[in-house]
Parts: structure tokens; C-alpha cells; sequence
């Protein structure tokens, strides 16, 4: 059997099962993916050329967009943790708050934060780029697409009992989760041939999957929802401190039966999630986890703030490899496509009607652009901490606020600047199953 995972790690004679169970953790993510570091330093990547004298400006917009919204040192520290949270409220600051407080009069902050799980552990399965043309319509007219708009639907679709088979609460339901139909997706949704949306089966097979993998393990959720976690987590806590990797083993084991088989790779009938073949490292994988990562990071506000759990090793998250951070490293020319990929890329375009070069997800080209995502975004904090005469402060940003006061939004910023509809610089033929 070939290994799949770095030489300092065969060189330990790992067995197949622990390789695995290395392949599936937080701290595989940033450590697989180191040696597109050096490669980007020595511009010797396998698709794009490399432009590192462009990173300061890259550092001046970031810097400029962040001050946009938080003008003083002050302010720095009203920049919450990259989330769904956020989403939830855009064009609405009051949207999630309002529901929350109709539940308060039926539970208490610890079923609160079950229910905040069950929900955005639903949002973020269905958050896969929905492209450019999709929008949701709330009843007041509010038109509003893309993440955010996804995770309006979801939070409709979850208040209405779309997701649940028991009268009593907005809740989430296994047994119904397993049976949700592409009728009621799409209905959901909003979708129709005037409001087309990417990867809906993708997205109905995860919600499937999901519901599936609830009744199948009682033993974690023994009321077959996703909120189920929170008991857990409060089981597994030392005095109100819960470990980051606490979260991520459970929520490993809550998804991995939900993402697809087909396409992915697998060792020995393992099959290893968000994880690709990268061709500069000779075919060894690099792990990305993005969709459960952005669910972790998800669950920090309400874990805290609902649940009462103070949460360490946070740190081992990574940037999150997925188009809005990495467009803006296209956009802003510090990675520029190799000929020979754009021309490819821009053959697929053609035939399916885009405008930009496009590529499967497991394509060489797209797996080597989410590495460099992980690497140039770890490279950019201490940059714009620097830049803003905030390092070694009280003020100085973490990642998670930089992805979202900076990169994200930059990313989004600089596609709308250069596209008409705001879409990535390079297209992605995806199935709603990726990012």
C-alpha cells in the first residue's frame, strides 16, 4: 500500500488506521499543507506563478477594508469570530436575536445553545456556493443571496419545522432530515429555473446522509439532533473548559458518514473526507476539512455564550480554503493561473458556459489554490497586524477575526470590483458538497 501522508510521518511506520485518524484531525490541516509554504516562497508551485511582491498590496486593501467597519484600536475587539452567526443577520442585525428570544419563554440558555447547534449545524451543510444568479426572498421583499442568503433559507426553513418531525419547537430530526425530499429543498430554497441554484442534490444528499447518521448513533445522540452535541461536550469539559479538539473529534465523527464516496479518496476503505492528492507533494494528500471547520468556528459563539464553555486551542484552526479568501489572492495577482492551466481551465468555461477558468474540485489546480489559501492566509496576520501598529497589542487580531473583518470580506470586495455578478475569479464545478 502507498502511504499518502509526509515522510517524517512514514518514517514512524504508521498503521493504516492511524494514519488515518491523523488525516482526519485539526492538526493534519495546517501541517499537510506546510510544504505549499516554501513552494510559494520559491515560486515553484505546479499551477500558478507566484507574485510575493504583491502582498503589500494585498496587506494595504485588507487593511482598508477592516478599518471600513472598525475605525479605531478600540473597535478591534467588536470583531467577533468568523462564523455563521454573522450570516444569519445580513440586512437584519436583529434577525437570529428575534427568534432566540421567541424561544426564551419555552427553555433555558442550555437548550438555547442545543437549538443553535441543531441549526447551524443544518446552515452550514446546506452553505456551499450557491452561484451567481440564486437569491432568497424574505416575506418583506428583502432580496438577499449567496452564504448569507443561504443561511436566511436555512433559518426560515428550521423556524417553519421544515427539518423536524415533532410539534413542540423548532428542532432538527433525524428521521425527517433522512426523508427531506428535493420538493421541499427546493421549495425551501426558493429554487427555480428563474432563480437557478448550484449543487441542490449535493446539498439534499449531505441533509440525507446527515439525518441518517443521527439515528445511527444513538449513543451520541440519543434524541437524534444535532444539539445533542452540547451534552457531550459538557460531559467532556474540565471545569467549563472545553478543548477544541473535543469539538472537532464529534463533529468528525457526526460528518464523515455524511460526505460523499464517490470521487474521494480513501486508504484502505477510509474514506478521508475534504482530503486530495496534491501533485507537488507526489500525490500525497493534503487535508482542507473546510465545511467542518467553518462549523467549528460556527459553534464557538453560541458554545460560549449560550452553553457557558470557555473554549482553548482554538488556535489549531486554519484559514478556511475556500473561494472568497482565495479569490483574493487571484484577484490582487499574488498568484496568477500558469498558461497552460488558464487555457485549460478557460476550455471548461466555454463549454459550460462561464466566463472564468473553471475546474473540478478534485482537480490538481483547485487542490494546490485551497493549500495556498491555508499558507498565504497564515502569512497575512502578522502582516496586517503589523501594518495596523496593532502586534503585541490587546488589539492585535486573531485569524478568525482577520477572515472575518478582512480576507473574506476583501475577497467579496475585490471579486465585485471585477465581475458583474461578484463571483470568484476562478469557477469551481461543484456539487454543493465542497465549498
Amino acid at each position: 500500500m502507498r502511504d499518502l501522508i509526509d515522510r517524517p510521518l512514514q518514517e514512524e511506520k504508521m498503521t493504516v488506521p492511524d494514519q488515518v485518524k491523523y488525516l482526519y484531525s485539526i492538526r493534519s490541516v495546517r501541517e499537510t499543507n506546510a510544504d505549499t509554504a516554501a513552494r510559494i516562497r520559491e515560486n515553484k508551485l505546479s499551477n500558478f506563478n507566484v507574485n510575493l511582491e504583491k502582498m503589500d498590496g494585498v496587506v494595504d486593501f485588507v487593511c482598508g477594508v477592516i478599518r471600513e467597519t472598525y475605525p479605531s484600536n478600540e473597535s478591534l475587539g467588536e470583531i467577533p469570530v468568523h462564523g455563521r452567526f454573522q450570516h444569519f443577520n445580513s440586512g437584519d442585525p436583529c434577525r437570529l436575536q428575534n427568534v432566540l428570544d421567541g424561544m426564551k419563554e419555552s427553555c433555558d440558555d442550555y437548550e438555547l445553545c442545543k437549538r443553535l447547534v441543531d441549526l447551524f449545524v443544518i446552515s452550514v451543510l446546506l452553505d456551499a456556493g450557491a452561484g451567481n444568479q440564486w437569491k432568497f426572498t424574505e416575506p418583506n421583499g428583502r432580496l438577499t443571496g449567496r452564504s448569507e442568503g443561504i443561511a436566511i433559507a436555512s433559518l426560515y426553513m428550521y423556524t417553519s419545522g421544515v427539518f423536524s418531525e415533532k410539534a413542540g419547537g423548532p428542532l432538527v430530526n433525524g428521521s425527517k432530515l433522512a426523508t427531506l425530499t428535493e420538493e421541499e429543498l427546493l421549495l425551501g430554497l426558493q429554487v427555480t429555473p428563474e432563480n437557478p441554484m448550484t449543487g441542490v442534490q449535493g446539498r439534499l444528499h449531505l441533509l440525507n446522509k446527515l439525518g441518517e447518521t443521527l439515528q445511527a448513533k444513538r449513543g451520541l445522540f440519543p434524541d437524534e439532533r444535532p444539539g445533542d452535541l452540547v451534552d457531550h461536550f459538557k460531559a467532556s469539559a474540565e471545569d467549563g473548559v472545553l478543548d477544541l479538539e473535543v469539538i472537532w473529534d464529534a463533529l468528525m465523527e457526526l460528518l464523515l458518514p455524511v460526505w460523499p464516496t464517490e470521487g474521494r479518496v480513501q486508504l484502505d476503505g477510509y474514506v478521508l473526507g475534504d482530503a486530495w492528492p496534491l501533485r507537488s507533494k507526489d500525490g500525497g494528500i493534503v487535508t482542507f476539512h473546510k465545511l467542518t471547520q467553518w462549523l467549528a468556528y460556527s459553534l464557538l459563539k453560541p458554545l460560549q455564550d449560550y452553553g457557558g464553555f470557555r473554549i482553548k486551542n482554538v488556535q489549531l484552526l486554519t484559514g478556511l480554503p475556500e473561494y472568497r479568501n482565495g479569490g483574493l489572492f487571484v484577484d490582487l495577482a499574488v498568484l496568477e493561473l500558469k498558461p497552460e492551466v488558464y487555457a485549460a481551465g478557460m476550455a471548461t468555461a466555454l463549454k459550460n458556459g462561464l466566463s472564468v477558468a473553471a475546474y473540478r474540485p478534485e482537480e490538481d489546480v483547485i487542490v494546490e489554490w485551497r493549500s495556498c489559501t491555508i499558507c498565504l492566509l497564515d502569512m497575512l496576520l502578522p502582516a496586517v497586524n503589523s501594518q495596523m501598529g496593532i502586534t503585541g497589542t490587546k488589539y492585535e487580531l486573531t485569524l478568525p477575526q482577520l477572515i472575518e473583518a478582512g480576507s473574506w470580506k476583501s475577497g467579496r470586495a475585490a471579486a465585485s470590483a471585477r465581475r458583474v455578478h461578484g463571483g470568484p475569479p476562478i469557477e469551481l464545478l461543484a456539487d454543493g458538497t465542497v465549498f
